[in-house]
């Protein structure tokens, strides 16, 4: 990847609804058996949902997003170049 990503698809940071759509997929691998990607003893935590909100604020989580136009094409973003509010 090169350092100058130019995001042309949307906004420059994460919807919420990219944003719901990663911490639930990554809360479901969480209570399926994945490892935690944060030290889980240290921070108490048990709640799936809260493990994964933790990773993607920490930006841990190797994840693209794809982003579509109506004409069909689409850009593939990763979750690094993606703002967060």
């Amino acid at each position: 990847m090169p350092e100058e990503f130019a995001i042309k698809i949307g906004p420059p940071w994460l919807t919420r609804y990219e944003k719901a759509r990663i911490i639930g997929a990554r809360a479901l691998q969480l209570s399926l058996g994945a490892p935690p990607l944060v030290p889980v003893e240290e921070l108490r935590l048990k709640d799936p949902i809260e493990i994964a909100a933790i990773e993607l604020r920490c930006k841990l989580l190797p994840i693209v997003i794809r982003r579509w136009t109506p004409g069909g094409r689409y850009q593939d973003i990763p979750l690094k170049y993606l703002e967060l509010r």
